[in-house]
């Protein structure tokens, strides 16, 4: 076994403190965007988000219809699978 990944007694080895360290700075850092991230979405109003969108697409049914095709264009190219490969 490599010297700097073994383990002995519950005692860690200076390669894995490193690691140990980054993964935790990582795990530190994915966490608290994950919880700004979920501040922001918990103020957002959605029944007020959804009147502008009925008042927008009412008022402007072809941009809507043209956003709405691309954006499924966007997504469909997104997932769709390469057949040829």
């Amino acid at each position: 076994m490599d010297e700097n990944r073994r383990s002995t007694g519950g005692e860690t080895t200076e390669g894995e403190s490193e690691g140990s360290g980054r993964f935790g700075k990582a795990k530190e850092f994915v966490g608290d965007k994950y919880n700004r991230m979920r501040e922001k979405v918990e103020d957002v109003d959605f029944g007020a988000v959804t009147d502008q969108v009925r008042t927008y697409v009412k008022s402007n049914p072809g941009k809507a219809l043209l956003i709405s095709i691309g954006v499924g264009f966007v997504i469909g190219m997104l997932l769709r699978r390469d057949d040829g490969e």
